[in-house]
């Protein structure tokens, strides 16, 4: 898969089934368009292109929100490649583009970028100023400039329409057992293993630390969790947070698992969080920090063996 800025200048413009919008999480629903663009760019012989936005639209229309993110960056093309896209064109959002008139929009962005032969958009897919372009504008569009137009419907699981919003609200809530029936996949934070402070070696509890460099939609805590790495599967205690006792305040998902010692920096790490022990909290002694970690550790290994994941010698 290749990725472009909106920026770059492509050589050559292939014929091209596109969709657009977020995906953030790449939902059942998120996957229903994609597969949709993508089988049928196969049907056609063309290529298929996603067209998505940096940052998320609503951090730059509500400048002091944060959008809490069910993947990371490097998670989400991970996904997206595994779809089988052709092509990944990411528009930086600004202010000024949230002013942009829908046609306008529609025309740089989609119409002018691409030789279109279908564009593939969600049911609820809405652009250009105070979100005011639709099915029917495009619908309109797509026979003045002679391109195909579908909108897929919404995938309903259990009575309930599939969205990163419903997806986020389970997060919050620590119900990840139910969240594989909506995402797809487990929830989980995936990203490379990045080198430390080294505190967790000096307090006895090495760590594999992952940067998301996000807001997650994760809380703040301390978890059970199962760890996939280079198609094996661990599990651990992971620590989401700021590690306020040390005075930071950049999130780390830092992860110490069960009888491993091996070197894995730079190694593709995914932490699939199952439960959580507790919030997290700063300690007043280091004392303290390390005698709360000997009991995470032991209340997680006892959830790992009621659920028959874990044995405990």
């Amino acid at each position: 898969m290749q990725v472009f800025s909106y920026q770059e200048k492509i050589a050559t413009i292939p014929n091209s089934v596109v969709t657009i919008g977020n995906f953030d999480g790449i939902h059942l629903g998120h996957r229903a368009l994609i597969c949709a663009a993508v089988h049928e760019a196969n049907e056609r012989g063309c290529a298929s292109a996603l067209v998505t936005f940096d940052p998320h639209p609503q951090e730059i229309i509500h400048s002091q929100q944060q959008v809490p993110r069910i993947c990371t960056p490097v998670h989400q093309l991970r996904l997206l490649e595994e779809l089988g896209l052709d092509e990944l064109h990411v528009i930086k959002f600004t202010k000024e583009l949230s002013q942009m008139l829908p046609d306008d929009f529609a025309l740089q962005f989609l119409i002018k970028r691409f030789d279109l032969a279908k564009l593939v958009i969600g049911y609820d897919f809405r652009f250009g100023k105070n979100r005011a372009g639709d099915f029917k504008l495009l619908e309109n569009l797509s026979q003045k400039y002679n391109f195909s137009l579908e909108e897929v419907a919404p995938v309903q699981e259990k009575g309930q329409t599939v969205s990163s919003t419903l997806i986020r609200e389970f997060i919050q809530e620590y119900r990840f057992a139910e969240i594989p029936s909506y995402l797809g996949r487990d929830f989980s934070v995936y990203g490379q293993v990045v080198q430390g402070e080294q505190r967790g070696q000096k307090l006895g509890f090495p760590t594999a630390n992952i940067q998301p460099g996000i807001t997650l939609a994760l809380p703040n805590g301390v978890y059970v969790s199962k760890i996939k790495l280079a198609e094996k599967t661990h599990y651990g205690v992971t620590n989401v947070g700021i590690r306020p006792t040390f005075g930071e305040n950049a999130v780390t998902v830092e992860t110490w698992i069960f009888d491993f010692e091996e070197d894995i920096y730079e190694k593709d790490l995914e932490v699939i969080p199952l439960c959580q022990l507790r919030p997290e909290k700063k300690f007043s002694a280091i004392e303290d920090l390390q005698n709360q970690i000997k009991q995470d550790i032991e209340t997680s290994r006892n959830y790992l063996a009621e659920h028959e994941l874990l044995s405990v010698e």
